[in-house]
């Protein structure tokens, strides 16, 4: 490595070995079995990243959990164009394959490939539609000078104690 002005610049033959490093390092990762892990909470999604500086953008598929003991892991990440049925029937069995039991739920946002993958692979499941998503949807249609009193009234109904009282809840913004 040598230092050019403001910045550094590494040398073909280290950066060469770097990638092969981290290339091997992503192999283990995404091979690595699965079967160990008792998953209370699965969260599925894709993040699109430019590939090249100004090329097009790829989908990054991350796939992580929380175990019933309450631990946090990072399950997988990988390339795929699109949330398609196909690119996530892919990534699932993968983790199935690799020894992954039924998720007790599952958490998405509201991709149609996404959620019927998940169908097929994990019917017994609660599929949960991801909180973040839904406020972001909302937050579209409300007006802005609205949405925080909105905002308020939604995040009371989602912690209601029941089934019947968020219904409740929610019937009340409905007249409002």
């Amino acid at each position: 490595m040598r230092e050019s002005p403001g910045q550094f610049v590494l040398s073909k033959s280290t950066l060469s070995e770097l990638t092969d490093t981290l290339s091997h390092e992503y192999e283990a990762f995404r091979t690595r079995d699965l079967s160990g892990y008792a998953v209370a909470y699965l969260f599925l999604d894709a993040v699109y990243e430019p590939w090249r500086r100004w090329g097009s953008k790829t989908g990054v598929f991350c796939v992580w959990a929380i175990c019933e003991e309450g631990r946090k892991v990072l399950l997988t990440l990988s390339t795929a164009h699109r949330e398609s049925y196909e690119s996530s029937l892919e990534v699932r069995r993968d983790l199935v394959k690799r020894g992954l039991q039924t998720p007790v739920t599952i958490t998405t946002d509201g991709a149609p490939g996404l959620t019927k993958a998940i169908d097929v692979l994990w019917p017994k499941s609660v599929r949960i539609r991801c909180w973040l998503h839904t406020r972001q949807n909302l937050q579209q249609k409300v007006p802005p000078q609205a949405w925080p009193e909105f905002k308020a009234l939604v995040m009371d109904m989602r912690e209601a104690p029941t089934v019947a009282e968020a219904e409740r809840r929610r019937q009340l913004i409905v007249n409002r």
